[in-house]
């Protein structure tokens, strides 16, 4: 072999050895980013648990104050519920929901257009 493909080789070499060396460099931060990451879900799924058990004893004691107080607990609360009352108070009287839609739909007779 001839001096230059000496010298090939030994780069090819020292690029061989430096890419292994940064490729095993890379698997050992992203082993430990993953545990980071996992360490961080457990912790995540802690707090989950925490916070739902708190909100639950909250509810609880919102209702037994409610009920040492005498309240009755609110009613279910229904999406939107200014329109759909109104909705449904006007299709349970027999205006039709077409109709009732279209009526209430529209703006009030004294608003401007």
């Amino acid at each position: 072999m001839s001096t230059t493909a000496w010298i090939l080789a030994g780069l090819l070499a020292a690029a061989l050895a430096a890419g292994a060396a940064g490729g095993w460099r890379a698997a050992r931060r992203l082993r430990r980013s993953e545990a980071r990451v996992h360490a961080l879900e457990r912790r995540l799924a802690e707090v989950e648990e925490s916070s739902a058990r708190v909100l639950d004893a909250a509810r609880d004691a919102a209702a037994r104050a409610r009920r040492a107080a005498g309240e009755e607990p609110p009613p279910p609360r229904v999406v939107l519920e200014p329109v759909t009352g109104r909705l449904v108070k006007a299709v349970a009287f027999g205006a039709g929901a077409r109709r009732a839609v279209a009526r209430l739909a529209r703006p009030p007779r004294g608003a401007p257009r």
